[in-house]
């Protein structure tokens, strides 16, 4: 197969990991950076200079990297206000796009971004790095074996006590912060993932504190097949960040931070534990990186790992929470 260029939009500390697991990559290599800030880029670009590739090229520019016609697959790794308008510039400049979850603000976004994905014949891909480890994939085959029996409910908190601090992204709605968009996705996606289906019924409540998003949210979902799920979501509290699957025969945990996808418990009464621990090739994010490659080589616009109907599911489900709560964001934010 053919190497592919990667360029990185938001040279950030998300961006780091991903360029930490893309270095030793025989599928793929970065070739191009691009900020607001050139000098941001370039050093950004100077830290990535291997044996096995020059220095990359640094734009003080979106519109740069995207007029590179050396360029074929863009990573987006900004805040996800910006997420919309960033991802229709890289499909419209003919670039496969791989972005940070989540994929838009609003499903209207997500679905005007598919329609584009669809048109253009590009790789449109949610990067919500959970989906794509080996973790959930034993937990699924866990299910599958009925070895917990009839999935009943699951349970999940996430989050972090962010405190005042001026000028975090998380406090801005702006830039879409607070705790549902960034955090809550993960509990919303992985109990999409292992119940198999979306909610019909959401309840959901919210504490904004003194911002002007939500601070503390904690959602009840319903699915069609009378299953449940319910989370709680913060950045005002340390959260246990632990993930529990209850069924008629015993249960699966996900213990401290679970969508890292580090290790996952299978108890059952009167049995002793089964205990799987993954250890990560490099940090996690070279599932998602390779899968996306390998669908472009397919000539595939997203991946079953994270098909675009869970990703626009997800999206409305999100939409309906923040209805429920009252978080709005900016009008440029939402637009579509």
């Amino acid at each position: 197969m053919t190497s592919l260029n990667w360029g990185i939009i938001g040279p950030g500390s998300i961006a780091d990991m991903f360029a930490d697991a893309l270095v030793p990559s025989t599928q793929g290599s970065l070739y191009a950076v691009a900020s607001r800030s050139l000098i941001k880029a370039q050093a950004f670009a100077d830290k990535y200079a291997t044996q096995k590739q020059n220095t990359p090229i640094a734009y003080g520019s979106y519109e740069g990297l995207l007029s590179d016609d050396k360029v074929d697959v863009v990573y987006i790794a900004t805040p996800q206000s910006l997420h919309y308008q960033q991802a229709k510039m890289c499909l419209e400049a003919g670039k496969h796009v791989l972005m940070e979850k989540p994929l838009t603000i609003n499903a209207a976004q997500t679905e005007q971004l598919i329609a584009l994905a669809k048109e253009k014949n590009l790789l449109l891909q949610e990067g919500l790095w959970s989906r794509f480890m080996p973790c959930f994939e034993q937990v699924q085959l866990w299910l599958d074996e009925g070895r917990i029996g009839e999935l009943q409910y699951i349970c999940s908190d996430i989050g972090f006590a962010f405190g005042d601090e001026q000028g975090h992204r998380l406090h801005d709605p702006n830039l879409g912060g607070g705790a549902l968009l960034d955090l809550g996705v993960y509990s919303i996606t992985l109990s999409q993932l292992f119940m198999q289906e979306h909610p019909s019924e959401i309840r959901a409540m919210s504490d904004f504190g003194n911002h002007q998003v939500d601070e503390n949210t904690l959602v009840n979902m319903r699915y069609p097949s009378g299953r449940f799920a319910q989370f709680t979501c913060t950045i005002a509290a340390q959260a246990s960040n632990s993930m529990t699957l209850m069924g008629s025969k015993g249960r699966i945990v996900l213990p401290y931070m679970f969508w890292n996808g580090n290790k996952a418990i299978l108890q059952q009464e009167d049995m002793q534990d089964e205990v799987i621990e993954f250890a990560h090739r490099i940090n996690g994010f070279e599932y998602q990186i390779e899968e996306a490659m390998n669908m472009i080589a397919k000539k595939q616009i997203c991946s079953e790992y994270m098909p675009h109907h869970d990703s626009l599911a997800v999206m409305q489900t999100m939409d309906e929470i923040r209805r429920q709560i009252g978080l709005k964001f900016t009008p440029d934010a939402e637009c579509v």
